[in-house]
Formats: structure tokens, sequence, C-alpha cells
């Protein structure tokens, strides 16, 4: 019983909210590489600071702090570049998530700004939000900026299987800028060295996305992700070596009508 409790914490806000979305507009938002990418992108599931950019819900207790940065070349052939860099801390005994992000060129750039935080509601449930701020900035226009807040979720069923919900954007301050939202349903089956993550991404005005990631953890220190976008088409893949305090990763995505990405990055714990 306990199990679908949960199930239905992490759900209700699917009913509750989604009807009320309506067609929006906003910035292109790249969706960055960073290791998540590798299996699709999928972020509301996971054990990443990427992934708890996005679904704060998903930090432990006792993670320990840890910064994480990542580098970007979208598109080859495209002078755009894009970065990110995550920060994991404690704060009066609460764990929180700083995240910045990066995309642009010399006539266009995105920036964002996010820190959240999370909450135990009960034993293998969890809740989460995050703030964030946007600036958008073009050639020959003026720069606009927007602040955001975003809600979620994450309930583990037992030790093979967690579910995680976002709603990206949910609560928006100011009319300046006005940014997409989006819903995140996902979940995670774990057997053996083998992780499976499944999601729908529902973005105003776009149809519901499906999105199929693929984790293979090795018994020693090496790991490697696949992952698979349905409504774009997109292919990814990435392999990550991971020592004692550090980690590096490569990831390459592939677009049906564009230049591959390509990105990789590099992880630490903090003393």
């Amino acid at each position: 019983m306990i199990h679908i409790k949960k199930l239905v914490c992490v759900c209700a806000v699917c009913f509750i909210l989604i009807p009320q979305m309506y067609p929006v507009f906003g910035a292109f938002e790249y969706r960055g590489l960073g290791w998540p990418a590798a299996m699709a992108n999928i972020r509301v599931v996971g054990s990443h600071p990427f992934q708890y950019a996005l679904n704060p819900a998903l930090i432990e207790r006792g993670l320990p702090p840890g910064i994480s940065l990542s580098y970007q070349k979208p598109f080859q052939g495209l002078d755009l570049q894009a970065g990110a860099i995550s920060l994991q801390n404690r704060i009066w005994q609460r764990p929180f998530i700083h995240h910045l992000e990066f995309l642009g060129d010399e006539l266009y750039s995105e920036l964002k700004l996010s820190s959240g935080t999370a909450w135990l509601v009960e034993k293998g449930f969890s809740a989460g939000m995050m703030w964030n701020y946007h600036h958008l900035s073009m050639s020959g226009y003026q720069s606009e900026q927007a602040i955001s807040i975003s809600l979620s979720s994450a309930a583990t069923i037992h030790d093979q299987v967690k579910i995680g919900s976002v709603l990206e954007n949910v609560i928006q301050l100011g009319n300046e800028l006005t940014l997409p939202q989006k819903f995140h349903l996902g979940g995670q089956y774990i057997v053996g060295p083998v992780t499976l993550m499944l999601s729908l991404e529902k973005e105003s005005a776009l149809p519901v996305e499906a999105n199929m990631g693929f984790l293979y953890a090795s018994a020693s220190f090496w790991e490697a992700g696949f992952g698979y976008r349905d409504l774009n088409g997109e292919l990814s893949v990435g392999w990550r070596i991971h020592l004692q305090r550090i980690a590096f990763h490569y990831v390459l995505v592939t677009h049906p009508q564009l230049p591959v990405s390509q990105g990789f990055g590099l992880e630490m714990l903090l003393p």
C-alpha cells in the first residue's frame, strides 16, 4: 500500500496542473549535454549533479560536497558554445544544488542560474524546489530576464525502482520574458549492472515526447550510456570513467537534421 501511496504523490501533480498548461513562448533552451545526455538527457531520475539541477528531490541526504563541470560544442560547424557547472553542498544540514548554464555565440546568448533544495517528506519520498534566473541577450535587442520556480518529487518504490516528476517554470515572476512550462515524469529500473530509464516530457504547445535511456556500469571503474528521444529522433552515446574522488565523461549526440553535438566533463568530490 505504501508503494501505491508514493506513486500517487509523484503523479498527482500531473492531473492537477497539466490541464492548466497553455501555449507560451520564450527563449530557446538548449538541453545541454553533460553525462545525462548519454541517456537521452533524462534528468527526472538518476544520480548525477546535472540531474539534481532539474530534480533536486533526487539528492541523497548524506551526499558529500562536490563540483561538476561540462563543456559542449552544440551542432558541429556552428559557432555556438555551451557549458555548465554544478556545486552540491549542505547548509544547516540541508542539501543544496547550485547550477549555472550558458549557451551562445557572439550574437546570441542564454544564461541560467539555479539553486534548489530537497525535503524528506517521508521515508522513500522527497520533494524539491528550484529557483531559476534566466537571462537572454541578442545582438540589436534589449536583454531580457525572468525568474521562475520549479517543483519536483522523487520516490523510491524499492531498491530497484525509482520514479520522479518535475514541473519546470510552474511559477514565473514578472512578464518581461515568458518561459515555456514543461512537465517531466520518469522512472528507472535497476537490474545488476544495468539501469533502464524511461521518461515522458510535455512542453506547452508541443506533443508528448517519450525518451529511453540505458546505462551499463561495469564492476570496475567505467560506465557506458545510450539514449533515444522519440520526438526528434536523437540518438546519444557516451562513456564515463570514475575513480575514488574524480570522474571524466564524453558524450556524442546525433541529430537527424542537424550536425552532431559532443561534449566532455569533469566531476570532483570536495574534501
